[in-house]
């Protein structure tokens, strides 16, 4: 039902991707956009929140990936990105409930660029970037949110939580960041120094 519902939303078709037991969609996005792979049946489950984020009980997790990384299980850092999707999911699963501003952990990177960028987390988030996804889908009784992942650096993780989410989204949006991977990011935090003399 959820795939159909974006189908509709993107006008674009939705690949199915099975590991194990697993299903997750993949949708390329037009343009430069980038490729969008998400699960699936998360948003069945409903998230033991507090009564405040009572709304956004049930949610869907995605990557917004490079248009250039190749959709396939051959690609390492697609399988990664899948292997992150599937554990975080399961982890909320196990009885956990995340909302934005959440860090997971990011796993075990291939031998990359991006493996050696220096990220230490991956950080839970509203959609910024994709349209699609900033309005929930109606799954029976309930709506269902979507959550993207996107890695972070230590610096900016200390910085996320020092002063909080609001304001670092804010800091996000003002450099031009989105949820989008981008492996040649510098981090949007500067390590200030002090001098004495």
């Amino acid at each position: 039902m959820i795939l159909k519902s974006l189908e509709e939303r993107f006008k674009e078709p939705i690949k199915n991707i099975k590991v194990g037991d697993e299903t997750l969609g993949v949708v390329k996005l037009n343009g430069i956009r980038g490729i969008v792979v998400f699960t699936t049946d998360l948003g069945k489950y409903r998230m033991p929140v507090p009564s405040k984020y009572e709304n956004e009980a049930h949610i869907e997790l995605y990557f917004l990936l490079p248009d250039y990384w190749e959709d396939t299980l051959e690609n390492e850092l697609f399988t990664w990105s899948i292997n992150r999707l599937i554990a975080t999911k399961n982890y909320i699963k196990s009885g956990a409930w995340a909302i934005s501003g959440n860090t997971f952990s990011f796993g075990e990177l291939p031998a990359s660029r991006f493996n050696q960028r220096g990220f230490s987390a991956l950080l839970l988030m509203d959609p910024i970037a994709i349209e699609e996804f900033k309005t929930p889908v109606k799954l029976g009784e309930n709506f269902c949110y979507f959550k993207g992942l996107t890695p972070i650096f230590s610096i900016e993780k200390d910085v996320k939580e020092a002063r909080g989410m609001n304001k670092f989204i804010q800091r996000i949006m003002d450099k031009g960041m989105t949820e989008k991977l981008d492996e040649f990011r510098e981090p949007i935090i500067k390590p200030r120094f002090l001098f004495w003399r």
